[in-house]
C-alpha cells in the first residue's frame, strides 16, 4: 500500500480520547456533522465551493443514509481544527485502510510519501453523492491547503464500513520523521 491513515491516532480520534505524539499532545472532541444520503452508490469528496462537483471515488457503496462525525483536535496551545471527517457506512470494525482513488488514480503508482486527494481553497470540505451534487452534501470548516487524503476503511471480512477524510493534523504512517526532527517541523515542511 502506498499510503495509509495513522490507525492509532485514528482510533483514539474517533473515540475522543487523548493523543500523544512525539512532544506534542491532542485532545480529540467529536461533533455530527449530518447524515450522507446515497442514492448513486457513490461518493464523492472535496471542497464544494471550488469544485462543485467532485469526481466520484472508485469504490462502491451500498445506498442509504450515513452519520458523518467530525474529530476535532484541540491542541495545548488551545488551537482546534478538524483533524478527520468520516461517513460511517457499517458497524463493523475497520481491519484495513485503502487509499479511497478516483478512476484516473493508481495507489501502485505512487512514491514514499507521495499521497493522492483534494485541495481546501474556500475553508470548507464535504462528502457527497455525485449524482445528487451539492443538495446532497454534507459540508463542514476544513484547513486550507492539502492534497487531503481519504481512505476507505473495510472490514475483516471486505466489507467497506468507512471512509475518512484525513487533514494532516495527526502525522500518517509514510511521515515518519527524521532521527532529531520535530514531528511539528516534519508538519510545517509537509504543508508548504
Amino acid at each position: 500500500m502506498s499510503y495509509a491513515p495513522n490507525p492509532e491516532g485514528l482510533r483514539s480520534a474517533f473515540a475522543a480520547e487523548r493523543f500523544t505524539f512525539e512532544e506534542t499532545t491532542i485532545q480529540f472532541s467529536l461533533a455530527q456533522a449530518g447524515r450522507l444520503g446515497v442514492s448513486s452508490g457513490k461518493i464523492a469528496a472535496g471542497d464544494p465551493q471550488a469544485e462543485p462537483a467532485p469526481q466520484p471515488f472508485t469504490q462502491c457503496v451500498p445506498n442509504g443514509e450515513y452519520p458523518v462525525t467530525l474529530a476535532i483536535a484541540r491542541f495545548e496551545n488551545g488551537d482546534e481544527r478538524i483533524a478527520y471527517a468520516r461517513a460511517q457506512l457499517g458497524d463493523a470494525a475497520v481491519a484495513n485502510w485503502y487509499p479511497a482513488l478516483l478512476a484516473t488514480q493508481d495507489a501502485s503508482t505512487l512514491k514514499h510519501g507521495e499521497i493522492f486527494g483534494y485541495s481546501v481553497e474556500s475553508g470548507s470540505a464535504c462528502f457527497m453523492d455525485p449524482q445528487a451534487g451539492l443538495e446532497s452534501a454534507i459540508v463542514f470548516a476544513a484547513s486550507g491547503g492539502g492534497p487531503y487524503a481519504s481512505y476507505f476503511g473495510y472490514s475483516a471480512d471486505g466489507r467497506v464500513v468507512s471512509l475518512v477524510s484525513d487533514f494532516a493534523v495527526v502525522p500518517n504512517l509514510h511521515d515518519a520523521p527524521p532521527a532529531g526532527r520535530s514531528w511539528w517541523k516534519r508538519l510545517l515542511f509537509f504543508w508548504k
